[in-house]
């Protein structure tokens, strides 16, 4: 219950199209339990569409995803207002199903568990942006990439990239 073909395709690198045509399916619904073949880089698999398909984390990425190209604004926490690094993590967790307060970017840092090696969802931390001490905070989407408010916009970014690189500071799991 939940699951879309555009979250599907979304956590699996494809959209929800191919999907269809992979499925040869007429339509966009599914149902539970139905089994689906979704394109992977290196593999065609199936997949059973149940209740926790999108695992949290995953669906993480999912709704970050849905924000792209989001206005940034400072201080701005949800779509219309715009977002800030922290108010757009605040505002994704909370769709996710992960309740959260809103935080500062090291509020973030501070409440999650540092981990070396993320996984796709885990929050990506960077210190020296505006301020010395952790001061941007992004969500891990794999492939050294990461989604998050900055600049004018919700984008994706190469964490270990020429700007981000200098700034990054560890991961963290919440």
């Amino acid at each position: 219950s939940g699951d879309t073909l555009s979250k599907i395709a979304s956590v699996n690198g494809t959209t929800y199209q191919k999907l269809m045509t992979l499925n040869n399916l007429k339509s966009t619904q599914i149902k539970v339990g139905q089994k689906l073949v979704v394109n992977q880089p290196t593999a065609t698999v199936s997949k059973v569409v149940s209740n926790n398909t999108i695992s949290t984390s995953k669906k993480v990425v999912a709704v970050a995803n849905t924000f792209l190209g989001a206005k940034y604004t400072y201080g701005g926490s949800s779509p219309k207002a715009g977002f800030d690094c922290s108010g757009f993590i605040t505002y994704v967790l909370n769709q996710s199903g992960k309740s959260t307060v809103r935080m500062t970017a090291a509020g973030f840092y501070s409440s999650s568990t540092k981990v070396s090696k993320p996984q796709v969802g885990d929050l990506v931390f960077f210190s020296g942006t505006s301020k010395q001490n952790i001061s941007h905070v992004g969500i891990y989407i794999g492939n050294n990439k990461m989604i998050s408010a900055s600049g004018s916009q919700v984008q994706v970014a190469n964490i270990y990239g020429n700007y981000w690189g200098k700034y990054f500071t560890g991961f963290g799991r919440i």
